[in-house]
């Protein structure tokens, strides 16, 4: 609780350096690392009355971090032009929308007990329908998964048949404490998302790139099983270079990049495929997460790498 009372305190300091109020919060992404549920609870009750304005706030567990003595770290998401839609709720699933201006933010989660992981994807569809979120407009997304492997295909393949599914190869499973079962972060755009995707099965790369006017979001894994973790993070990351170009963009214009994997607590898993990835762009580069998650939705997956960017 105190790591994340000064957390809270660091997100202010920047929101106000950036020219931005705490209102200004649309989702917050909390990685943690905690040994109950309660430990869990009580923190995320901690962040809403800090930012009690009512934006997305998604939980992560991780196995561990790679420094001592960490315990949560927090990805901010904020718009100048900032509207939060009323929750809706409704067969075991919750959704939870801001209005972003160009884009909406939905945080989707199904709470239930595990026998409902099977039809989870399909509330979760319906729920996005009745709120008039739909899949042609979806530009990014990620979904996270707690419990055993046959709920993890059950949700792949139910968000495929719904289109809610960009990469089945890079579903998150979730460590432990876990809540909920299945949960998915989905990004909208307002206007007509354009879909550039190049999967090459001879070396296991799936990149897709999604453009929706000036937004940009691309994904990237590789489950090439001669590679490590180092060999795939080049491969994505050559991939998704070539691609931003293709797109007319680069690596200058991403805002934010996002890494998943899959390892031990080693100081040279964490700084080689961070070596990899800062080498694709000039200092002081996008915003940046690279963390450690109990697995990936392709076990022959090491990372899956998300990218967001903004073009003219």
């Amino acid at each position: 609780l105190a790591q994340t009372e000064f957390v809270c305190a660091m997100i202010e300091t920047v929101m106000a350096r950036a020219g931005l109020t705490p209102l200004s919060i649309g989702r917050l992404d909390v990685y943690f690392s905690a040994g109950t549920v309660q430990d869990v609870s009580e923190m995320l009750a901690l962040i809403a009355a800090r930012f009690d304005h009512g934006p997305l706030i998604v939980p992560i567990p991780v196995p561990h971090f790679y420094y001592d003595g960490m315990l949560i770290e927090v990805d901010v998401f904020a718009a100048g032009n900032l509207q939060v839609r009323t929750p809706f709720e409704a067969d075991g699933v919750r959704l939870e929308m801001v209005d972003a201006g160009e884009q909406v933010w939905a945080y989707a989660s199904v709470t239930l007990h595990d026998s409902m992981a099977g039809r989870a994807a399909d509330l979760i569809a319906n729920a996005l329908d009745q709120n008039g979120l739909h899949h042609d407009h979806l530009l990014g997304d990620l979904w996270m998964v707690s419990g055993d492997d046959s709920q993890t295909v059950a949700t792949a393949i139910s968000a495929q048949q719904h289109q809610m599914f960009t990469n089945p190869d890079a579903l998150v499973r979730l460590a432990e404490p876990a809540l909920p079962v299945v949960a998915a972060t989905l990004t909208f755009g307002k206007a007509p998302v354009a879909v550039l995707t190049g999967t090459n099965p001879d070396d296991g790369l799936r990149l897709t790139l999604k453009t929706s006017g000036r937004m940009l979001w691309g994904n990237g894994t590789c489950a090439d099983p001669n590679l490590d973790l180092v060999g795939q993070t080049s491969a994505i990351m050559q991939g998704l270079d070539a691609g931003l170009h293709a797109a007319g963009a680069s690596f200058a214009a991403v805002v934010k990049l996002t890494a998943h994997y899959t390892g031990g607590a080693s100081e040279e898993e964490l700084h080689g495929n961070m070596k990899v990835r800062h080498g694709f762009y000039a200092s002081p580069g996008p915003a940046s997460t690279g963390l450690p998650v109990a697995g990936l939705g392709n076990d022959k997956c090491r990372i899956a790498i998300d990218v967001i960017a903004v073009w003219d």
